[in-house]
């Protein structure tokens, strides 16, 4: 699925590229966490790989039923809920459709957001080897 990506840190303070090999992007903190503002913060970067995985994923359906979709919006927040066992991390998805679709297979659509790629990975059990 996913290629190899490096990240490097490249200036003060926390500014890193990001590549793919092919790709490069940034990531930078925000000014109120004393970074640069340069780039989306990494939890927005980890938002945006949900969403934009979602989003195709809600694409390439809606393409191979036929259905009339013109836009899909999906809004994302992070939000943190400390519990007695700790911090429970939930991600709340806004979705959007435009096109002309009836309220079933809006329903559908709406329920292949949690089929997608990336939010199988992060719901689902995760190493990291170091």
């Amino acid at each position: 699925m996913a290629r190899i990506t490096t990240i490097e840190s490249i200036d003060a303070p926390y500014r890193c590229a990001c590549s793919n090999g092919i790709h490069t992007w940034y990531a930078d903190e925000p000014e109120y966490n004393h970074g640069g503002n340069t780039g989306p913060s990494p939890g927005e970067l980890l938002l945006s790989a949900v969403g934009t995985c979602a989003t195709i994923t809600l694409r390439m359906y809606a393409a191979r039923k036929e259905w009339p979709v013109d836009k899909i919006k999906i809004e994302l927040r992070l939000e943190e809920v400390k519990t007695e066992s700790g911090v429970l991390n939930k991600i709340h998805e806004a979705l959007t459709v435009e096109g002309d679709l009836d309220e079933e297979q809006y329903a559908r659509l709406k329920s292949l957001l949690p089929k997608c790629p990336v939010a199988r990975i992060v719901t689902g059990q995760v190493e990291i080897v170091y």
